[in-house]
C-alpha cells in the first residue's frame, strides 16, 4: 500500500496521508480509478490546472445515524473563470468521469474567489 500513496502522492496534494491510506487499503479498487482521474484531469484542464487534492470525507448520515458517509474527494484547483472551469468540468465528466460510476469518489473543481 506504501508504493500505492507514493504515487498518489506525486499526483495530488494528499491530505491526511494516512486515513487516505487506509481507506484505498480498505477499498483497492479506487487506486486505479484515482490514478486515471489525474490523467484525465491533466488532460482537460491542461495548463490552467494549479493543483489537485485528495482527501477523505465524511458526512453525518440522515437517514442512519449509526453510520457516517466516507468518501475521497478531489479537488481539482484552477486558475480559469467559474465559466470556463464548468465547462471543463462538464469535458470532463462526459470524457470519462460518469462512465466510471464510483460514489466513493467526489471529483469537483474550485476557481479562485477573485474569479467569481
Amino acid at each position: 500500500m506504501q508504493n500505492e500513496i507514493a504515487t498518489l502522492e506525486e499526483m495530488y496534494t494528499v491530505f491526511n496521508t494516512p486515513v487516505v491510506g487506509l481507506f484505498i487499503e480498505d477499498y483497492p479498487h479506487l487506486f486505479p480509478i484515482l490514478t486515471d482521474a489525474y490523467e484525465h484531469i491533466v488532460k482537460i484542464f491542461g495548463k490552467s490546472l494549479q493543483s489537485a487534492e485528495l482527501r477523505h470525507e465524511t458526512e453525518p448520515d440522515e437517514e442512519n445515524e449509526a453510520n457516517d458517509l466516507e468518501y475521497l474527494s478531489v479537488l481539482i484547483k484552477t486558475n480559469l473563470s467559474p465559466k470556463e472551469a464548468h465547462k471543463l468540468q462538464d469535458k470532463f465528466d462526459d470524457e470519462w468521469w460518469l462512465d466510471v460510476e464510483e460514489d466513493l469518489i467526489v471529483i469537483s473543481v474550485e476557481v479562485p474567489e477573485h474569479a467569481v
